[in-house]
């Protein structure tokens, strides 16, 4: 059914005026916006206005203008279909290009016969996926449940490369609307890194206690080839805990530990304070668009420092096109969720790789 555009305006007048008290209206840019008196409880009477406004194809935004809050307007993006084809085969495309990089990975090493190249594949390969799919899985989840118009994820597969084989660039999720809250959008950027994170924990605590310790005169004797790659500091804290390795050895670490580590270097990457990433979601909640941008810029160069290059020139293409905000950027962000940003700090600093040293 189509409404009439007066019938469509009286509409979303109504909707308006019952959800706040309005005390101007005018038009701006051809769309009305309406100043209204501020409230203890705008925030659950914005999300009731956008429940109302939704099936008109509308929705509202809750903004502070020249000191006053008012309530703007912007056109609905139509609801898109769940598309399964794409993102199912770049799920299988990934599951076996992350096998074949734990297979190349698994053969040879210092110990002959230690380790089934085929066993490395599929171990290296379900653990790095588990992290990656509970990553992506936490963004939906809360796209679900604050009713954002999310698709579903994308993997992205990569062919090994020599010496150094992962097997994937991680995944994506696109969202197709904006956050209803700050609150919301500290949900949508936390819930991947912490759920990704908490897999990670238990993969990294099998895959240490499987590793290997091997004294530096047995890698000379075996004329064995290494390759030494930087830690993670919570890396760090398992390897001293369960293996207590000495000065005069090195720990030659199982597939699932380095699956383990791949999903740290993931979770670090994502929670650089910048731009569409997860840690730009949470600070542009926390912090607002001028700082916000600021951090974004700083990560460019926290990049560079720790080595991520390549996530640097993807920053600096992403602060381009800028951060839309939460539709209602007004309401405060709770404590509670205060809380879930202070522990993103603390996941980063134990998940960062510094990559610059390898």
């Amino acid at each position: 059914m189509v409404m009439a555009p007066e019938d469509r305006y009286a509409a979303i007048h109504a909707a308006v005026h019952a959800c706040f008290t309005v005390t101007e209206e005018r038009f701006q840019d051809g769309r009305p916006v309406f100043a209204i008196l501020p409230g203890s409880d705008d925030k659950a009477q914005f999300l009731r206005l956008r429940d109302q406004l939704a099936p008109l194809g509308v929705l509202p935004l809750l903004r502070r203008a020249n000191r006053e809050t008012v309530v703007m307007l912007a056109p609905k993006p139509p609801q898109t279909p769940t598309r399964w084809l794409l993102p199912v085969g770049l799920f299988l495309a990934t599951l076996g290009t992350t096998f074949w990089a734990g297979y190349l990975n698994s053969i040879g090493g210092c110990v002959p016969g230690l380790l089934n190249p085929l066993a490395g594949g599929v171990e290296f390969s379900l653990s790095l996926l588990a992290i990656l799919v509970c990553h992506e899985m936490g963004h939906k989840i809360v796209s679900i449940r604050r009713r954002i118009d999310a698709s579903l994820p994308y993997f992205i597969p990569m062919v090994p490369l020599p010496g150094f084989a992962i097997g994937t660039m991680g995944a994506v999720i696109l969202t197709r609307m904006p956050a209803p809250n700050r609150d919301a959008l500290i949900e949508l950027g936390a819930s991947g890194p912490i759920a990704g994170f908490l897999v990670a924990v238990p993969i990294l605590i099998y895959g240490v206690s499987h590793s290997l310790v091997i004294s530096h005169a047995a890698i000379l004797a075996n004329g064995c080839r290494v390759m030494e790659i930087p830690t993670p500091r919570l890396l760090d804290l398992l390897v001293g805990w369960l293996l207590h390795p000495p000065a005069t050895a090195e720990v030659l670490i199982h597939p699932v530990a380095f699956a383990g580590w791949v999903g740290l270097l993931v979770t670090a990457l994502n929670l650089l304070p910048a731009s569409m990433l997860d840690g730009g979601h949470v600070t542009r909640a926390v912090f607002g668009p001028r700082i916000h941008v600021i951090l974004s810029f700083a990560a460019v160069v926290a990049g560079i420092l720790f080595g991520y290059w390549v996530m640097s020139l993807l920053i600096l293409v992403l602060i381009r096109r800028g951060h839309p905000g939460p539709l209602d950027d007004v309401s405060p962000v709770t404590p509670a969720h205060q809380l879930i940003a202070a522990a993103l700090v603390v996941i980063f600093v134990l998940s960062a790789v510094p990559l610059a040293s390898l």
